[in-house]
């Protein structure tokens, strides 16, 4: 007979808007109860009524970049559901500036915010799920994990050149997420005698809200199209969908690899 399913908690950091809300929408309609962090606090507050049952969601305003908070996190967690499975790293941004002005605070802000938290937030989940022998982080990276962006496709928003500056660009971006893929390989092997795995999900193009609200200009979006062999837009909850699978108990045998859903972005 298949084993009972168990009623499953997970964390998704940045649950308040874009891929991190999909996220939550898709695990919670899965039966899995979340608990949705971020900053903004009314943004959680959508996703909790978003979702439709306060009784399995709970938002908690929080700032992964601080220990304290990601502790704080972990602990109303354990307070309200009495068990932690599933960590979703969500939580990151860019900043773009030209190549020879970004200044080392961004840089830090960034690697902290998209690379430097994963792990910790990792270190505090870890032990609630290696207790009870089964756990799941998903860190989500982005294509650009692997590839650098090409400024031909987001002219006019990323320049091309700045005179002596140089192009404008997301370094910054692309070394956190460079260093998150390698870093989910790494708490893989660490944490695999416990029963937890650690995967890797990259995004390609995904149109967030943020973004259909004038945020790209539609020369941008043809051209970002385009180079996507689906020839659309990838949609957050198709992050969702993905994110709960390698969540689920039929990936037990899935870790330390990186799930590229991009709708064939990479292909070429």
């Amino acid at each position: 007979m298949p084993e009972k399913r168990v009623n499953r908690v997970a964390i998704v950091t940045g649950g308040g808007s874009g891929i991190g809300r999909a996220t939550a929408k898709v695990l919670a309609e899965s039966g899995i109860r979340c608990v949705v962090t971020g900053r903004r606090r009314d943004a959680l507050e959508q996703t909790v009524e978003m979702i439709g049952d306060a009784n399995a969601t709970l938002a908690v305003q929080s700032d992964v970049t601080l220990p304290e908070d990601r502790k704080r996190i972990v602990a109303e967690c354990l307070g309200k559901f009495g068990r932690l499975d599933i960590l979703v790293n969500n939580a990151g941004y860019a900043r773009n500036a030209p190549l020879l002005t970004y200044e080392v605070e961004k840089w830090r802000e960034v690697m902290n915010v998209n690379l430097e938290s994963c792990f910790f937030m990792a270190q505090e989940v870890i032990p609630p799920m290696r207790d009870q022998g089964w756990g799941r982080i998903i860190n989500i990276t982005s294509v650009y994990s692997t590839n650098v962006m090409n400024n031909e496709f987001y002219t006019p928003k990323f320049a091309k050149e700045n005179g002596d500056l140089g192009p404008t660009r997301i370094s910054a971006y692309h070394a956190s997420k460079g260093g998150l893929l390698t870093l989910s390989r790494d708490l893989a092997v660490a944490v695999a005698p416990w029963g937890i795995t650690v995967n890797a999900l990259s995004p390609g193009m995904i149109m967030v809200k943020e973004q259909t609200n004038g945020g790209i200009p539609d020369e941008m979006k043809r051209k970002l199209e385009a180079m996507t062999p689906v020839g659309r837009f990838g949609e957050p909850e198709e992050i969702g969908y993905a994110v709960r699978f390698l969540a689920s108990e039929e990936s037990s045998f899935i870790t330390g690899i990186n799930l590229i859903v991009d709708g064939g972005w990479t292909i070429w």
